[in-house]
């Protein structure tokens, strides 16, 4: 692909999907750490200078992708729950898979904080959380749907409970690191589990302990 600069908005939406989706490639070929600015440029035949004129870094690139990932994910759940949850465990593996359906998002979202937020433009980084602020208020408002007992600060506590919960889980389970292909030690006594049961009864729990 030729660099042809974006003239007009809708050009310029399509060139920085482009850019969005060969740093997603980039990342599911290599990892976060060995994806470099210059290496998305030359993906697409574009020099660095020209990537300037869509982010300021790769950190703003990636922290795009993400926030594509999170309403997907928002979206995904919308089309999955419906109406006040009959069946608690049901209820639990569907969740867990919903997680586990979105994979680059956990995966992304566990190092946000740490690590791509810490160079992220101050533009990105305030846009950044406030799209978050807007998906955490839809699950929320989900959460509550589902469990209508449920105050507003207890679907609050659902959600970023849970959240925090599947985002330290992800990176330590089996589904991560047999995607990442990282070494599994089977033999060891506090070995790799799966995500899902995993989460599951961390589910059961949080419910459990949300109705005390």
């Amino acid at each position: 692909m030729s660099f042809i600069r974006a003239r007009g908005e809708e050009q310029k939406k399509i060139r920085i999907q482009q850019i969005v989706d060969a740093a997603a490639s980039l990342y599911a070929e290599v990892g976060y750490d060995k994806v470099t600015f210059s290496q998305i440029g030359r993906k697409l035949s574009f020099s660095r200078l020209n990537l300037y004129n869509y982010f300021h870094c790769k950190e703003d690139i990636f922290l795009t992708l993400l926030l594509q990932d999170i309403r997907c994910m928002v979206e995904d759940a919308e089309k999955t729950f419906s109406g006040a949850v009959t069946d608690r465990d049901a209820f639990c593996l569907a969740w867990a898979e919903l997680n586990l359906r979105h994979q680059r998002m956990l995966s992304l979202f566990s190092i946000t904080n740490t690590v791509i937020l810490k160079d992220a433009s101050t533009e990105m980084h305030r846009r950044f959380r406030m799209e978050m602020r807007q998906a955490t208020n839809k699950l929320k408002g989900l959460v509550q749907e589902l469990f209508p007992q449920f105050s507003p600060e207890q679907a609050a506590l659902f959600v970023e409970c849970e959240s925090s919960y599947a985002l330290t889980l992800y990176p330590a389970s089996l589904e991560y690191k047999n995607r990442m292909h990282i070494e599994i030690f089977r033999d060891a006594d506090w070995g790799t589990r799966d995500f899902i049961s995993q989460d599951v009864t961390f589910l059961k729990v949080l419910l459990n302990g949300l109705e005390k």
